[in-house]
């Protein structure tokens, strides 16, 4: 392969591209003075995107002036050099999809065009440091990583900085500032768009399906069937803080994520906001044996830890006011046991209803 570019006389110069530096892989090693462009050199940065005002120009050339502000929070962010770069096919198969349906939703192109494993085995390997890290940038922040330009693919999985650089050389980070100390140089990075920061989220998102599915539910199973209120909060929270913060904080996240994890309690079978009493309890187990009791299960949800306990006292009343607990009986189950349950981030606390 190389010969063709070192000894060729019909060959004035040539152009390779790619993601990472090629000087020290050895399949040039028969090549020498190569000049080397990443995205964090200046001097070729307009050469890998369009520019804010080709973007610009672009959507008004098509009737779209409407849609720059969201093109920009999906596709730019990009920093090649000093310059502020919108990824080029993502931006144009953006525009091709509003030209046809004016109203079509920002999608993930990229996604699309890669497997993004680097970032599926990144998550799924990570420890508790990197989920930290994970954290911060899903949520917006940044964080400070060592660069180096040198770093090739057999060098990814060296090291937790490789890994950092691997994802700033490829697209799945950017530059924000950098510093320099004596010998090297750190960059403060951060997730450059919607659409890079989608694809983390999905896998996250994935991982955590996996994850919940592959836990043993039958303590779950015991503590709810045992009325063990402790253990339940300990179960839910455990698992909860296994995760990276890509989910929303409502309601129906905790609903439906808890529904989820009672599917298959033995003998009884979960039933999401059906009509009981004078409303809708979030969740009840229904026994397959009648003179079994049924349990209910109120959700609610607080920004602050210390608003817990009130969460708590508002699903009893809940539970009280709209009369969960007689609509139950009424069906015909001899008994029913009912609980308040709050969320707040990564923790929940669950208490037994008493009238």
């Amino acid at each position: 392969f190389e010969s063709v570019l070192k000894t060729n006389d019909a060959l004035e110069f040539a152009v390779v591209t790619g993601c990472l530096r090629i000087s020290k892989e050895s399949i040039f090693t028969g090549l020498n003075h190569l000049q080397i462009s990443s995205i964090y050199n200046n001097g070729f940065e307009e050469a890998f995107g369009f520019t804010q005002k080709e973007t610009e120009q672009m959507l008004m050339d098509y009737g779209m002036e409407d849609r720059i502000p969201e093109a920009k929070k999906w596709y730019d962010g990009y920093l090649f050099g000093e310059t502020e770069i919108y990824n080029p096919w993502s931006i144009i198969k953006y525009v091709s999809s509003i030209a046809v349906n004016h109203m079509k939703y920002p999608e993930a192109y990229w996604a699309n065009t890669s497997s993004n494993q680097i970032i599926k085995d990144m998550i799924w390997h990570a420890d508790g440091e990197m989920k930290r890290e994970l954290d911060v940038l899903i949520n917006g922040g940044t964080i400070e990583k060592q660069i180096h330009e040198d770093i090739t693919y057999d060098d990814i999985h060296e090291s937790e900085d490789n890994l950092w650089n691997f994802l700033f050389f490829t697209g799945y980070m950017k530059k924000v500032s950098e510093r320099k100390d004596d010998k090297y140089i750190y960059l403060t990075m951060k997730i450059p768009n919607a659409e890079i920061a989608t694809i983390y989220e999905t896998q996250i998102k994935g991982w955590f399906d996996k994850q919940v599915k592959s836990e043993d539910r039958g303590v779950l199973y015991k503590a709810v069937l045992e009325g063990d209120t402790e253990a339940i909060a300990g179960y839910v929270t455990k698992l909860l803080k296994k995760s990276i913060s890509v989910f929303d904080s409502s309601e129906s996240f905790y609903h439906g994520f808890f529904l989820s994890l009672l599917y298959g309690t033995p003998d009884y079978g979960p039933m999401s906001n059906r009509e009981e009493g004078e409303g809708r309890p979030d969740i009840v187990l229904y026994p397959d044996n009648p003179t079994d009791p049924a349990i209910i299960f109120e959700i609610k949800t607080r920004k602050k830890f210390n608003e817990m306990e009130a969460g708590l006292c508002e699903a009893y009343d809940q539970i009280r006011d709209k009369k969960y607990e007689e609509g139950v009986l009424e069906e015909g189950y001899m008994g029913v046991k009912s609980y308040g349950m709050c969320f707040c981030k990564k923790s929940c606390i669950v208490g037994k209803y008493e009238e």
